[in-house]
């Protein structure tokens, strides 16, 4: 027999209130989405029924026994009247659906962050940690006999802290020695990014970015967002948080091959033109030099679009409220900053790095300063937008939360990636 009470983990004398709990607590433990062990979806499905039974069933059919009979026989009485199977059918019927429904979403979600790219950025940065753990191990490990060959034996004690920590890596890549260089498969393989480029979709609608050319491409996918409520919670000190409940909506803006070729390459110049300032620019600050790689990455990428008599798929990001506080921020940054011309260097003295915190920490609430200042040209984009993106717009929708470190990371990542 299925003790409903035993299957939510409480007592007999459980209130609805401990059974929401407890159906919550399990439901998120047991959902296929979370739980991938083989019984799960079935565990799912017996919490749902017996949350639903002991909810509306139990009360209305066996509760007023309660004085006098045990759970077991109240249950094994209603277990006998005509309406059991058709409750439990109907129940199991409808955790199924349930589990299904969220599974589909789960799915589409997972397939849309991964045609992103950015798990295969994840899955990249993995594989070159993990190669330079295989580094950092042969440096720990060869470091206090480097010493003492080279200068004193007493180096040798060196190996009391280096060796260790050696230690853990190589027990690290035991663990993990099946798959250590490659913990996954790239979604981005040869051939998928050999179809990008070469497929072509037929479509009767014509490119917004190459109005001349048929959308024959897939189409950019821009996500908009408009904030219903923000959920704000207290469980005493230093325990609050703060949950931001969204309305989503994605809109296909058409787009050509030719167009989707154009915007692959600028990815790659506003990379190429960051990593060179980077790493060849002859400039003491790196702050300077990032800055310096993103405004020539801006200039070559424009200039590109411009010869191709293309639009950019980023100029949605551009707006009213990013310019004011790129602005704001580009001035604090001179604040730290000494220029030379002969020869030409830039230098940051240290309050640069509370700059840059200030930067990510801040922004956010720069950003709210903004939009009581600016109202709705805040977040509405400078240039001209697909009709659809424009209504948006206007409706109140924005492209991301102001959010500590995700009002910088995103617009940037953005506008690198498109």
């Amino acid at each position: 027999m299925n003790n409903y009470f035993a299957i939510l983990q409480i007592h007999e004398d459980s209130t609805r209130d401990d059974i929401q709990k407890a159906y919550r607590r399990l439901a998120k433990q047991y959902h296929p989405d979370v739980n991938k062990s083989p019984d799960a979806h079935e565990k799912f499905c017996e919490i749902t029924e017996a949350y639903e039974f002991l909810m509306n069933h139990w009360p209305l059919h066996v509760g007023r026994y309660a004085n006098r009979t045990s759970y077991e026989q109240k249950y094994n009485e209603y277990r006998q009247t005509d309406d059991y199977e058709r409750f439990r059918r109907e129940v199991r019927e409808r955790a199924h659906q349930q589990a299904k429904m969220r599974y589909e979403k789960f799915k589409k979600q997972h397939e849309a962050f991964q045609e992103s790219g950015i798990d295969d950025i994840v899955l990249l940065l993995k594989i070159l940690i993990r190669t330079g753990s295989v580094l950092l191990f042969f440096f720990l490990f060869l470091l206090p006999v480097y010493l003492v060959l080279r200068n004193n034996w007493r180096f040798l004690f060196m190996a009391i802290v280096t060796w260790p920590l050696a230690g853990l890596l190589v027990w690290n890549f035991y663990n993990k020695r099946k798959n250590y260089f490659l913990p996954g498969e790239f979604y981005y393989s040869p051939d998928r990014i050999k179809h990008l480029y070469t497929d072509i979709h037929s479509s009767n609608q014509h490119c917004f970015f190459c109005p001349s050319k048929i959308a024959d491409s897939k189409p950019y996918k821009l996500d908009l967002l408009k904030l219903k409520e923000v959920k704000f919670s207290s469980g005493g000190y230093r325990q609050h948080t703060v949950n931001f409940v969204n309305q989503n909506i994605s809109i296909l803006i058409p787009r050509s091959q030719k167009a989707f070729i154009i915007h692959s390459i600028n990815i790659l110049i506003k990379l190429l033109s960051i990593f060179c300032c980077l790493f060849f620019l002859g400039i003491s600050s790196i702050v300077w030099r990032f800055i310096i790689g993103m405004a020539l990455g801006g200039v070559l990428s424009k200039l590109h679009l411009t010869i191709s008599r293309t639009k950019s798929n980023v100029t949605y990001l551009i707006s009213y409220g990013l310019v004011f506080r790129v602005i704001i921020w580009i001035f604090c940054v001179i604040l730290v900053s000494r220029f030379y011309t002969r020869p030409f260097d830039i230098f940051t003295n240290d309050f640069i790095r509370f700059t840059i915190t200030a930067i990510v920490l801040f922004d956010s609430f720069l950003m709210q300063l903004v939009n009581l200042i600016l109202g709705k040209y805040s977040s509405k984009p400078i240039s001209l937008q697909f009709p659809e993106t424009a209504n948006r717009f206007n409706e109140g929708y924005i492209v991301y939360n102001d959010i500590p470190a995700i009002s910088v990371v995103y617009p940037l990542f953005k506008w690198i990636f498109g």
